[in-house]
């Protein structure tokens, strides 16, 4: 009878040290590395928002740049892209990811210019939408680009040298700033070298002749006719003006559409900028 509770204590004691052994070997295991359906990565989804949530308007042409590069890189590259879009000659955007969140990194960079609606609806820039899809890996970066259809003057070997440029200048200096601003400045070479600024045409200057007061005696009268009148439109409004205020009717020099400030009613001066498409959104090709 003992040696039989003396096995039974064994074989409990047995199961005990396993389990414990297991959860032991449970905890010390490393941590499993999150996996992203490949639904979600760039360059993967389907239209009409192709997996991406992004705001149409952002404060700069630069998205998802707050992990990976300064706000003064962004905020030069937005001095550079303002001048380009005002130009017509290219709305561009940058987007900036990690590795893990991209699958086809063409794909990736066209989807963006579509969801972004980037480039002119029309005109004679019409779909002059560009983007620029930067790649960031661990110890190097990847370039690709998606062209709107408006941008036929801008080649493949032109643009990919550009990518090469940024990825090498990586490659030396380690700053991903750097390689921004590098690939932003030769875009904007290359993009003024084939595509001048459009301009507005100069409104033609009219040139209206006024009436002439006849001279002598018959001059005189007219202007003293004039005079006249003013003086008795004068003494109406001092006359209306009284009763109107004794009417509740306010008289407000502005207008109706202006606060005692004589601003217009809407956004303030210090307004945040918003950037993005115009509405076009119609790409070409990408690489």
């Amino acid at each position: 009878m003992i040696n039989r509770n003396l096995a039974r204590g064994f074989i409990t004691l047995i199961v005990v040290v396993v389990t414990l052994a297991y959860s032991l070997l449970a905890d010390l295991s490393p941590a499993r590395a999150v996996v992203i359906p490949a639904a979600d990565l760039c360059g993967q989804g389907s239209a009409p928002d192709y997996g991406f949530t992004y705001d149409l308007q952002q404060m700069h042409w630069t998205v998802d740049w707050q992990s990976h590069v300064s706000e003064n890189a962004v905020n030069e590259v937005d001095v550079i892209l303002d001048r380009l879009n005002s130009d017509s000659i290219a709305q561009t955007m940058i987007l900036i990811q990690s590795e893990q969140q991209v699958g086809n990194r063409v794909n990736c960079a066209v989807h963006f210019l579509r969801y972004m609606r980037l480039g002119l609806p029309d005109g004679e820039r019409k779909d002059n939408g560009f983007v620029f899809l930067i790649v960031v890996e661990p110890n190097s970066i990847d370039v690709h680009y998606g062209v709107g259809l408006g941008l036929p003057a801008l080649t493949a070997s032109e643009l990919t040298s550009l990518n090469r440029a940024a990825e090498d200048t990586y490659q030396t200096t380690k700053s991903l700033d750097q390689a921004l601003l590098t690939l932003i400045q030769e875009f904007d070479t290359v993009a003024r070298s084939n595509y001048s600024p459009l301009t507005s045409p100069t409104p033609t200057q009219q040139i209206i002749s006024l009436p002439t007061l006849p001279s002598g005696p018959l001059g005189i009268l007219s202007i003293c006719g004039l005079l006249c009148i003013g003086v008795l439109f004068l003494l109406f409004l001092m006359w209306m003006l009284p009763k109107l205020a004794r009417s509740g009717i306010n008289f407000n020099p502005y207008g109706s559409g202006s606060r005692g400030s004589g601003f217009p009613l809407g956004g303030g001066r210090n307004s945040p900028r918003s950037r993005g498409g115009s509405g076009s959104s119609r790409s070409g090709r990408g690489n």
